[in-house]
């Protein structure tokens, strides 16, 4: 699973928006080479998140959310895979049981 780089994230939504540095250095109540440091970080203080969140009209906590979804359906699905192998391979042991059972009642 890929690494969510959250400075990246948030350096790619100020370029969608348009806004320059200094107007999130306002917003954030931040030096404009804070803002810069932020681009560069891979994680972040959730305070400090959730004001780039409301300077951005973007809520990033999603992001971290679906991440951990997608990691919680993974792991699910490789157990279910797991799982349903074991059955298989004790269908096809019955199976073979069952063959042996009725070739040895014709042997009768």
């Amino acid at each position: 699973m890929s690494t969510l780089h959250i400075g990246q994230l948030i350096k790619e939504h100020v370029k969608r928006k348009r806004m320059k540095v200094s107007q999130l250095s306002e917003l954030l109540n931040v030096s404009e080479p804070n803002v810069y440091k932020i681009y560069l970080r891979s994680s972040i203080d959730t305070a400090l998140l959730e004001k780039i969140c409301i300077a951005l009209d973007v809520n990033f906590f999603e992001f971290y959310a679906k991440r951990f979804s997608l990691e919680n359906q993974e792991a699910k699905l490789i157990q279910c895979e797991k799982e349903n192998s074991l059955l298989r391979q004790l269908i096809q042991e019955k199976d073979e049981k069952y063959q042996l059972l009725l070739s040895s009642r014709r042997d009768y």
